[in-house]
């Protein structure tokens, strides 16, 4: 059986070794052999926007934090025409894959932000009708993803947000469960839904 094609490989000061690779007629991306974007991160996404009523989607305010190469975004666009769609990422090369393989600069409806997460967040005067936290480098989650004061900000922001954890070993397990636990304070409700190793968290 034949393996995947690496058609680029990267070295980011953020990311790490970023390589886009190609297995049939998917392209998809990792960092430190991981995959980011497209393949199976497409498939885990458009599953969670499933589980909610196609009402509470069409015709939205999106923030995406760690737009990547532009997954989320593109599934948004295509099924629910978007309002609009702020998406923030803070890797430059992650982006130059996006525009070069993933037609990124094509998503309608798009605004494109390179910056820092948690400092967007607490700067924006924006408000959104959904927030999405998937700011994954590798398996690495920032440490400010599990802080009260961007948790904080996030539900001022928006009254509906997705959090994506990986949820795969012991570790992961707990500090996704730190995050459901803070999260619980902040929203009314919660919706736990299992994909792949990721647990996504709908708040709202």
């Amino acid at each position: 059986m034949f393996g995947p094609q690496v058609l680029e490989s990267f070295t980011s000061s953020y990311s790490g070794k970023i390589e886009v690779r190609k297995l049939g007629r998917s392209i998809y991306v990792t960092t430190s052999g991981l995959t980011q974007s497209g393949g199976l991160i497409n498939e885990l996404w458009s599953k969670t926007f499933k589980k909610l009523p196609r009402s509470k989607l069409v015709n939205k305010r999106w923030l995406i934090l760690g737009l990547a190469t532009g997954t989320v975004a593109k599934i948004i666009a295509q099924k629910y025409a978007p309002h609009q769609m702020v998406g923030v990422e803070i890797d430059p090369l992650m982006l130059e894959v996006g525009y070069n393989y993933f037609g990124l600069d094509q998503i309608p409806n798009l605004d494109i932000v390179t910056a820092d997460a948690n400092d967007y967040v607490h700067q924006t005067k924006q408000k959104f009708d959904w927030v999405i936290v998937d700011t994954y480098i590798g398996e690495q989650l920032p440490e400010f993803v599990y802080d009260q004061k961007f948790l904080r900000t996030v539900k001022k922001l928006t009254q509906r947000a997705i959090f994506n954890h990986l949820f795969y070993d012991t570790g992961k397990k707990i500090k996704a469960e730190t995050l459901v636990r803070q999260l619980k304070t902040l929203f009314p409700t919660l919706k736990l839904h299992r994909e792949l190793t990721n647990l996504l968290v709908i708040c709202g």
